[in-house]
């Protein structure tokens, strides 16, 4: 366990073979790419290869075509499949389109007079009743009509205007009355404005509606029958020419996906001289197979550098992690992964999050259903959610069989601990509240400490001694926490007082003053003296430095006292899960008989759900805020081997 160890590689070729390159680093995914410059200028002839992709237009052209004959995309081996230029692409996508783009048409022209008619249908249905030719009427010399709906508020409000015009309904709604009204020719501009002002809205009739309201609807419904027989020939026809062109269609809409994913890398690639530059890491343990990817090159060269070599770039992260630690990493990559250079907690966070979920979630029989649970959650939805159920289950039934809980009954494991003559155990909640909140306590001050360990390795691994020695996370603050914590326990526990004024002195106050003057003496350490330039001369003063420092040191002080408590939730919710459970066996107790296996399955259920979520929602909080924030770094760079996403690029 630990972070894997990478290579920097560079891969330098003729331009010709450029592609087939990015090719086989995306074939050996393992092959993390970098911008090959990191600054670029014509003055020193470093320039990136960004382009415009010039297969982006054919892509939408076959997204376009399998759009219109009905043809799912989904990636199809295209090894075979001959075109390669965006030209040829081009050609072959217009002779597929040629093919069909005739009857495609027809299709097309249908469905827009079927849509045109529906329409008008609508509207006409509204002017039942009206036994006149819609032509005769609209073919009037010097009569202007006009067909709409007015709202039913403003019907009344007609009689009060004297201009010449009369309006003749046909259908009154609760809102709208559908409508026509007359008036002279020459005053039909007048009168349009009038209607206008009370909210009219004008129906234009298509020019093919002829007869009155019956007779057009008549018509209509048998134009489009005959329109609706012409466009399903045109899809019959559709469907076969769909149907010979659907494996060319995915053959090459896969390719082109392909070829314009590894176009889009060419944005970080470098070109000098004639040649290709490009950089990326990959893990150690795939360097020779990578290597071996790359000898049929004629004029390509790999290097491979330490990982270091070239400071503009940040080698990436991969967590190194066994069977039982590997679910959680997903919890490790939430808070931030760590850097290269930093420490893998996931083994840390593994065995700490699985024994806290013991503690506070211990019942034999519910984590055997959480077990089960996470056997389906892994194969069904999500690996790792499933594999740290599986875990936290295991540790619940230990810690159930422990407390003597199966399902809520408290005395079922009594007879077996009598017969193992074991007298201590089971531990029963309510028995032992002071020893359980006690033990929880000290679990946290047993965590704190071995965090400050992990924060001092981590320090003096990356060279940082206010980290590693002076911090509050430091060397002087794990002195100072242990002696403050052993100080008490000795007295209160213990009644042995060993804080005498050398112990104070020498494990209490010496580290608070080392956190205090953390950086002059971390500097020190580092430099052999003191060096501050110039404008760090001026703005250090020495008031401001006490000041800075203090608030700084009750800062620390206070979440030395917050940490440490803040793990009493642990036996808290060792406490409520007893609580719940026997609010549970409570009502069993007033139901009848046949009523009690209900609610025992409905009350371990509740309880399963709500105390089971709470708690794994706690203890990341304890995780991440009373454990990470003292060693963890999440600054690291996620490992991304370079490949061409066919899914992505399809939506």
């Amino acid at each position: 366990m630990g972070i894997e160890k990478m290579e920097l590689v560079t891969l330098v070729g003729k331009m010709d073979e450029l592609d087939r390159c990015l090719d086989k680093c995306c074939e050996s995914g393992c092959f993390h790419i970098e911008p090959a410059f990191s600054s670029v200028g014509t003055a020193n002839g470093l320039t990136m290869l960004n382009e415009k992709n010039g297969y982006t237009a054919q892509l939408k052209a076959f997204e376009r075509l399998a759009a219109e004959l009905g043809i799912e995309l989904k990636e199809t081996d295209h090894s075979d499949y001959a075109p390669h230029t965006p030209q040829e692409f081009a050609q072959r996508a217009q002779h597929i389109s040629e093919s069909f783009e005739e009857t495609n048409t027809r299709k097309k022209d249908a469905l827009q007079k079927i849509s045109e008619m529906n329409g008008a249908i609508t509207q006409i249905t509204h002017l039942k009743g009206m036994n006149s030719d819609f032509k005769e009427i609209f073919s009037c010399k010097y009569v202007a009509s006009r067909i709409g709906r007015l709202p039913t508020d403003n019907l009344e409000k007609l009689d009060y205007y004297d201009e010449n015009f009369f309006f003749v309904p046909f259908e009154t709604q609760d809102l709208f009355c559908w409508g026509m009204y007359f008036c002279p020719a020459e005053e039909k501009a007048i009168v349009d404005d009038l209607f206008r002002s009370m909210y009219f809205e004008r129906i234009t009739l298509p020019d093919f509606v002829e007869g009155d309201s019956d007779e057009a609807v008549r018509k209509l419904t048998q134009s489009i029958s005959e329109q609706q027989a012409i466009a399903d020939s045109c899809q019959k026809e559709i469907d076969t020419i769909s149907e010979q062109a659907r494996e060319e269609i995915l053959k090459a809409y896969s390719k082109l996906v392909y070829l314009h994913g590894i176009f889009e890398l060419h944005k970080k690639v470098g070109f000098l001289s004639g040649k290709f530059y490009i950089k990326g890491f990959v893990p150690k343990r795939d360097k020779q197979r990578f290597s071996d990817l790359m000898k049929d090159f004629e004029s390509l060269t790999v290097t491979f550098m330490p990982p270091d070599t070239d400071a503009n770039c940040t080698p990436p992260t991969i967590l190194k992690n066994s069977i039982f630690t590997r679910p959680f990493r997903m919890l490790v990559e939430m808070y931030g992964l760590p850097n290269y250079g930093g420490f893998n907690p996931t083994a840390f966070v593994a065995v700490t999050y699985s024994i806290l979920f013991g503690i506070m979630f211990g019942d034999l029989g519910q984590g055997f259903l959480v077990v089960l649970l996470g056997f389906i959650v892994g194969k069904k939805l999500n690996k790792d959610a499933g594999g740290i159920m599986i875990r936290c289950g295991l540790a619940s039934m230990i810690f159930g069989t422990l407390y003597g809980s199966v399902f809520g009954y408290e005395d079922l494991l009594d007879p077996m601990y009598e017969q193992l003559g074991i007298d201590f155990l089971p531990l029963k909640a309510f028995h032992e509240t002071s020893f359980i909140l006690l033990t929880a306590v000290g679990i946290g001050i047993v965590l704190i400490a071995f965090s400050m360990l992990i924060n001092i390795y981590v320090g003096f691994k990356e060279k940082d001694y206010e980290k590693a020695i002076f911090g509050c996370n430091g060397i002087a603050g794990l002195i100072f926490y242990g002696s403050v914590i052993a100080g008490l326990v000795s007295t209160i526990m213990f009644d042995v007082k060993i804080m005498s004024a050398p112990f104070v002195i020498c494990l209490i106050v010496i580290p608070l003053l080392c956190i205090f003057c953390r950086v002059p003496f971390s500097l020190a350490v580092k430099y052999k003296k003191l060096r501050l330039s110039a404008d760090e001369e001026e703005k250090v003063t020495i008031g401001g430095f006490i000041v800075e420092n203090f608030f700084e040191m009750f800062e620390f002080m206070l979440s030395y006292i917050s940490n440490t408590m803040s793990f009493l939730r642990v036996g808290g919710f060792v406490l409520s899960h007893a609580g719940m459970m026997l609010v549970v066996m409570t009502l069993m107790d007033m139901v009848s008989s046949t009523a009690q296996p209900f609610v025992l399955v409905i009350g371990n259920a509740f309880v399963m759900a709500m105390e089971g979520m709470i708690v794994a929602i706690q203890i990341i909080r304890l995780e991440f805020y009373e454990i990470f924030s003292r060693f963890s770094e999440s600054d690291g760079v996620p490992f991304e081997p370079v490949t061409v996403d066919f899914t992505a690029q399809a939506e």
